[in-house]
């Protein structure tokens, strides 16, 4: 009788507690079918309100293409750099296409006001500065890269390790193309925040090397003899003129700095001193003017 008992009162907690979870169940149920239906009849009541804000957006983005190009052409005209056009132009569309979006949102949730929109965007500007702060102040670096121009298209930088001839200046990074025919592509805000080495900022620019003469020999003649190489020569520019030094009195032989001033572009530097090294050597031998190699002498004692 007592193991009765309890298998009817196990019966009954059972069938209590399955009453309970299928209520709840069955509540949980018809509220979330409430919701959905709720979910609906809003869509379906603010539907003519989605596609007015759609519409006010799509517009603008029309008017903003529009107002793009009369941009770029009146900036062009103005006598800018076409990048520089081109940014502004770009900035202008995006101006015009968060405008929209502010009235679409506006169209969309009347209650919406721009003050809080408005808000929101500031709360979620600094969130974006931190999470984009290296994309950003590269942006900022090319918009003032190209703005202030301290290199254009085609010339020759160098900056760190990196030389060549600049082949292309965006919003985000510079590319330069090498001498060795390799493309190098540098963040702006590393050639803003670090020195950079422009070597076609002028017409031309100053080469040099160093030829070693015999003590024995002239050193007035020598000197006489470069020269008159270097006046001769297409690849050197008359003015500033020429000069030859002598720098040291070596080891072995008398040095003598040969400078001079040719075309600042690095093939013609790379030829003028390959042409002009080698009629040196050429004349000096022919004047009989020694070009000594080290020497050592050693004495012996027993």
């Amino acid at each position: 009788m007592q193991n009765e008992g309890l298998i009817d009162t196990s019966s009954f907690l059972l069938a209590f507690f399955q009453n309970d979870t299928i209520e709840e169940a069955a509540k949980a149920t018809d509220s979330a079918r409430e919701t959905v239906i709720n979910m609906m009849q809003g869509f379906w009541a603010r539907l003519p309100y989605i596609a007015v804000g759609i519409a006010v957006f799509v517009l603008f983005l029309i008017l903003g293409s529009l107002i793009r190009r009369v941009v770029k052409m009146a900036v062009e005209k103005s006598g800018f750099d076409p990048m520089i056009a081109s940014l502004i132009a770009r900035m202008s569309f995006f101006a015009m296409a968060i405008i929209g979006f502010f009235v679409a949102a506006v169209v969309v949730f009347p209650g919406l006001t721009p003050g809080d929109l408005i808000a929101g965007l500031g709360i979620g500007s600094v969130a974006l500065g931190f999470a984009f702060k290296d994309i950003l102040q590269n942006l900022f670096a090319g918009f003032l890269i190209l703005l202030y121009r301290p290199f254009k298209i085609g010339d020759q930088i160098k900056i760190n390790n990196y030389e060549g001839t600049v082949s292309e200046i965006t919003v985000r990074a510079t590319n330069i193309r090498t001498h060795d025919g390799e493309r190098v592509v540098i963040p702006n805000s590393e050639l803003y925040m670090n020195a950079v080495l422009v070597k076609t900022a002028f017409e031309n620019r100053r080469g040099n090397f160093v030829v070693g003469i015999g003590y024995n020999d002239d050193i007035d003649q020598a000197r006489e003899i470069i020269l008159d190489v270097l006046d001769k020569s297409d690849v050197v520019s008359s003015d500033p003129a020429p000069a030859v030094n002598v720098v040291e009195l070596g080891d072995s032989a008398v040095n003598l700095k040969v400078l001079y001033w040719t075309s600042s572009l690095q093939a013609n530097v790379r030829e003028a001193r390959d042409v002009l090294i080698t009629k040196v050597k050429s004349e000096l031998d022919k004047s009989g003017i020694d070009i000594p190699f080290p020497q050592r002498v050693v004495y012996m004692q027993n």
